[in-house]
């Protein structure tokens, strides 16, 4: 790594690291360390914590928890150094094929501060997301299985048989698969198109048949080796029963959401980084489309594996989170980041940077044309696109940056103020400084373990701070029902059956953008027709702080909400 890029790599990591691991847990982190602590404490998976997804992440939350202990900065610190191992992997797949030492050092460098400066400026909804933890057992097999077919190629010997080593490998890459898919299912896209895309530069079928057999057994074992701990673990038919019966609603109410107005709010929250696709579809593309002749076809052949395979493993990621899941900013992370690594490895591998040259009776003075202005075009894109990272990123921002010192301090035991929580926050939820009179108001009424019930989903924080557990299964009760409106009795009937006392709701999460007068418990257009209202806002409210309301339950619970935001309506 040169000066340059050591003092950048240095400044960056200085002025955000301490920020970035004191900022707030996204609710689904928080409600996985919920289902982590229900496993430790021997209860059972999706009988106990109702769940859409596949426990993987759990079990990641599990023995994270048990390693390095239940802080928010622990688990921060866990993500960060995940997030470095990927960029670690995305460098070395971007300097394959350069010789140059001195090179591979300087483009390793812009890949991984690229990473990071990017996931650093992140909001908190993408941090300590398994959608990008999944990335790093699928950049191990990937790296596995560019290593087992420069092998195969080196040595002809798969054409008769697997060699012992191949065998470990290929078995190990599909564990690595299988391991990425209980985190999501969604990777099986692109680990199938990596798979069948090398095809082409396995010397026979018959010799990639039997690397896929030895891959689709890893798999298996993987599968089966979680299987059997379900069943042990009890979780067996509540899982099978979750996604035969309630999956499916739930997949439609959230495809029910992408829209296009969702999708340019998404695109605007990830500028400019977004644009890196544009550079990078068109080059993964031409890659793997577009047939070019060169002298060297051997040379070519390594450098089109290594850029072949990514290029698949990028599209078949970009697919996956755009035409099949939900449209959430924390699901593109990874597909950015492989995006970054193509255009590195594109502006890296060009004649204008001393990559391959173009072939045929070109003159040299032609050449020489082509070369500078490839060069003078890629480093007026890169300066145009520092420049827009400067303008919107947040780690430049001097109202977060001037926080760093409190969260400095934080990471040595003194608390961190809710002001200065929501002022390194970039997603007010929850707003701490309107949340903490509520905590303090819970611990000095000493409301009861499992009595107390959080109704939106970004106020699942009240069970860490206050060392309670939900007393229901249906930890996400404003989600769930909108997403499965037809199981709302079974939903009343487990909060009537519960302990459950008291709710805190968010007048604002639910739609309320007016006003609330001082020493009102609801504003005073909800309190007129409050008995019409959908359950919690029905019941009787005994306590409020900012638009944080905490009802006590009086009445039967009439019904529940299907609306996304109900107070918004007249």
């Amino acid at each position: 790594m040169n000066r340059s890029c050591f003092i950048l790599w240095s400044v960056l990591l200085v002025s955000q690291i301490p920020i970035f691991v004191q900022q707030t847990l996204t609710p689904d982190t928080v409600l996985y360390d919920i289902q982590a602590r229900c496993l430790r404490n021997g209860g059972v998976l999706y009988r106990d914590v109702l769940e859409p997804n596949l426990p993987g992440i759990v079990w990641v939350h599990a023995v994270v928890r048990s390693a390095i202990g239940w802080s928010t900065p622990a688990l921060r610190v866990f993500d960060l150094f995940a997030v470095l191992t990927i960029g670690l992997l995305l460098g070395r797949l971007a300097t394959s094929g350069t010789e140059c030492h001195r090179a591979k050092q300087t483009i390793r460098a812009a890949t991984l501060l690229g990473i990071m400066g990017f996931y650093l400026g992140t909001s908190e909804w993408c941090h300590a997301q398994r959608d990008t933890w999944m990335l790093l057992p699928c950049l191990l097999a990937l790296l596995i299985r560019i290593n087992v077919l420069r092998r195969t190629e080196d040595n002809r010997a798969a054409t008769s048989g697997m060699p012992v080593r191949q065998l470990a490998l290929t078995t190990l890459e599909g564990i690595l698969w299988a391991a990425g898919f209980w985190l999501k299912p969604f990777v099986a896209i692109p680990a199938v198109a990596v798979l069948i895309g090398s095809l082409r530069f396995s010397p026979t079928v018959r010799a990639w048949s039997l690397q896929m057999l030895a891959v689709l057994s890893g798999g298996l074992l993987c599968g089966a080796v979680g299987i059997v701990w379900m069943i042990h673990n009890g979780c067996w038919p509540y899982f099978v029963d979750m996604v035969l019966n309630w999956n499916g609603d739930y997949f439609q109410a959230g495809r029910s959401r992408w829209t296009w107005g969702r999708y340019v709010s998404h695109a605007i929250r990830f500028q400019p980084w977004i644009l890196l696709h544009i550079v990078a579809l068109d080059v993964s593309v031409k890659k793997l489309w577009l047939r070019r002749k060169s002298a060297d076809a051997s040379c070519q052949m390594r450098d089109d594996m290594v850029a072949d395979l990514l290029a698949l493993l990028y599209l078949g990621w970009v697919a996956q989170a755009f035409f099949l899941q939900q449209l959430f900013d924390y699901i593109h992370v990874p597909g950015i980041l492989l995006a970054w690594t193509i255009c590195v490895r594109s502006a890296s591998t060009s004649p204008a940077s001393g990559g391959r040259q173009p072939t045929g009776t070109m003159p040299p003075q032609r050449l020489d044309e082509i070369r500078t202005t490839q060069r003078n075009l890629i480093y007026a894109a890169f300066i145009a696109f520092v420049y827009l990272v400067i303008t919107v990123s947040p780690v430049f921002r001097w109202n977060r940056q001037r926080q760093w010192l409190p969260c400095f301090q934080a990471c040595f035991g003194t608390p961190l103020s809710p002001v200065s929580k929501d002022q390194i926050a970039q997603i007010p939820f929850p707003r701490w400084s309107e949340l903490q009179p509520m905590l303090d108001y819970a611990r000095q009424t000493k409301i009861a373990n499992q009595s107390l019930m959080a109704y939106n989903g970004n106020l699942i924080h009240l069970y860490p701070e206050l060392g309670f557990q939900p007393a229901t299964r249906f930890v996400y009760l404003d989600v769930l029902a909108r997403s499965f409106p037809e199981r709302h009795d079974m939903m009343i009937a487990a909060i009537e059956q519960s302990a459950v006392r008291y709710v805190v709701t968010d007048l604002r999460e639910d739609g309320w953008e007016g006003d609330i007068p001082d020493g009102s418990l609801l504003p005073p257009s909800l309190a007129k027709h409050q008995s019409e209202l959908c359950f919690p806002y029905s019941q009787t409210p005994v306590f409020r702080s900012g638009g944080y309301v905490l009802f006590r339950i009086d009445y039967p619970i009439a019904h529940l909400s299907r609306d996304y935001v109900p107070l918004a309506r007249p």
